[in-house]
Parts: C-alpha cells; sequence; structure tokens
C-alpha cells in the first residue's frame, strides 16, 4: 500500500490537483479526530480550512486508512493528532512520506504534566502499559490544545499570529464555561459513580467532576468482559443501589441492555467525541452540544439537583 500511495501523491502533485479546494494562501488542516477538527477551525478563522480524516462514524481506534486518505493528507500543512497510541494505524501512515514532509502537532504530549494536579489519575499508565488518551474529555487540557494549536498556526503564518490567538482566547473562555456548567451541575448528585458497559473512555471527565468511573473493560474497544465481569458489575449496583447503566454512543447498546435489565434499571446514552455519526453530522453538531448532552445524561442518570 505504501507504493501505491506515493504513486498517488507524486500523480496529484504532477497533475496540481492537491489543494485546489483551500483559498488562495489559507492554511490546510487536517485532524484525525472531531474535537481537534473543531479547535483547529476555530483557531484557524477565516485563515484556514480543516478537514477531518475520519469519515463519518468511523471508530478512531479500528479504522483502517485507503491510498486515498494517504493522498488527502498529503496535500495538509499541518495534522493535528492525539497520541497517546489513539490513532494506532498513524504511525505507518506517515511513512508514506519522506521524514519530515508531513508536519505534525501531537496534542496529548505532555498534557498529564501541562494540566495535571499532582496526584491527578488522567495521563497514568493503564492496564499493559497504555496511557488514556481520551484527553478531550477535560475541558482544563482542552484549553492547552487549544495554545498550542494557535501557536503552531503562527509558526505557519506569522501574520495571523494576533488572529489566532484572539480566536483562541474565545474559544478558551467557552471552554472555561463549559468546565464551569458541569462542575457546577455535577456538584449536588445522589450517585457519584458511573457505571459504563463499554471501554474505560471517561475517565478524564469523572475525575475532573470527582466521579467515579467502574467501566466493563479497559481501554481496549475491543475486548470483550467476561462472565464474571458481568456478575461483578450487577453485584456492584445491587450493592450501591445503582440503576442507571451509561454506555458510549459508539457501541452497540446490546450489553447495556442487559445489565439494565440485572439490575431492574435503565440505559443513557454518553457521547466520546472522537467522531460524528452521518446523522449528527448532517445536524451539523457541534463538540459543544455533544458535551452538553453529556452533561444532561449524567445528570439525570446520577440523580443530581
Amino acid at each position: 500500500m505504501r507504493v501505491l500511495a506515493r504513486s498517488l501523491i507524486t500523480l496529484c502533485l504532477a497533475a496540481g490537483a492537491l489543494g485546489a479546494a483551500s483559498g488562495p494562501g489559507k492554511i490546510r488542516i487536517m485532524a484525525t479526530v472531531f474535537p481537534l477538527r473543531e479547535f483547529a477551525a476555530a483557531v484557524a478563522g477565516e485563515r484556514g480550512e480543516t478537514t477531518l480524516l475520519l469519515p463519518p462514524g468511523a471508530g478512531v481506534h479500528t479504522w483502517q486508512p485507503r491510498p486515498e486518505d494517504i493522498v488527502r493528507l498529503s496535500a495538509c500543512d499541518l495534522l493535528v493528532y492525539i497520541g497517546s497510541g489513539l490513532e494506532p494505524w498513524l504511525p505507518d501512515m506517515l511513512k508514506a512520506f519522506p521524514p519530515g514532509r508531513i508536519r505534525t502537532l501531537e496534542a496529548a504530549a505532555g498534557l498529564a504534566i501541562a494540566g495535571a494536579d499532582e496526584d491527578e489519575e488522567p495521563g497514568r499508565e493503564h492496564a499493559h502499559g497504555t496511557l488514556d488518551p481520551h484527553v478531550w474529555l477535560d475541558f482544563a487540557l482542552d484549553q492547552h490544545i487549544v495554545d498550542r494549536i494557535a501557536a503552531e498556526l503562527t509558526r505557519l503564518d506569522p501574520a495571523g499570529g494576533p488572529e489566532f490567538t484572539a480566536n483562541a482566547g474565545r474559544l478558551n473562555d467557552r471552554l472555561k464555561k463549559l468546565d464551569d456548567e458541569f462542575r457546577a451541575g455535577l456538584a449536588g448528585c445522589r450517585g457519584r459513580d458511573i457505571v459504563l458497559a463499554g471501554h474505560d473512555a471517561f475517565g478524564y471527565l469523572a475525575h475532573r467532576y470527582g466521579l467515579v468511573q467502574t467501566a466493563l473493560y479497559g481501554l481496549s474497544p475491543d475486548a470483550q468482559p467476561k462472565p464474571r465481569d458481568l456478575m461483578k458489575a450487577v453485584d456492584f449496583c445491587r450493592r450501591k443501589g445503582i440503576k442507571t447503566i451509561f454506555f458510549e454512543n459508539s457501541v452497540p447498546p446490546d450489553l447495556s441492555r442487559t445489565l439494565a435489565r440485572e439490575i431492574g434499571g435503565r440505559i443513557l446514552v454518553l457521547q466520546a467525541g472522537h467522531n460524528l455519526t452521518r446523522d449528527q453530522q448532517a445536524k451539523g453538531i457541534g463538540f459543544f452540544e455533544l458535551m452538553e448532552g453529556n452533561l444532561a445524561a449524567l445528570k439525570d442518570g446520577l440523580g443530581c439537583r
């Protein structure tokens, strides 16, 4: 695939096709996940054009790029990605290019130091030495990402620096407001346990607001819970009087329904937010709407005042 991809890139460059759709002088930014695309678009403003590498509905952990995706990547001026193992396909994808050909920004690099208290759990190593990559679910860490994007765009387009800085400031104000809404909305809840019938995706969010995430399996979305894991979850819910099971929007709800049936409860969906479904994309749903939906679901499921 790498040879084919290089051939396609050469042909497109020779034809002058790459970047033809971009406005004159605009920075072409590609992001691996939806929150990064939203942040980059807001910071770049009219001086940039942003695209998402993943197609609608694709899972970031399991998606596999096609040669045409490598050609799309070759047209960008900057690739923004999370890192920490979230995009396992990305290293091989970048090998299709000569070293340094694709300018990249690793959004999660160093964030556990930049945005965490000394006793903060997110950023820690999980089972098998894997770092939790779902950093965008901590809105304070998002502000560091936004500042990094503004700094990188300024390096690419120094004349746009004041505009990028101003745009980043406005976006960070919105993120601070969202953080305040979560903190206030989740302060007076009867329950503090998020029982998640899925993988460990909401650790950053839970820790920031004093909640406890109990997931059926670890960070890998491909893991399958064992029968004893299910029974432990049922016993845990019965012991603590939990009647709500949460599940991630990108996975089928079958497992959550099974758990809810065993405890006489119900299910509610949470949005991890790494990508949109086709329906969400058609409706123009944004990152803040996804997160506000999460807040409403958590307040409902945890019995918050």
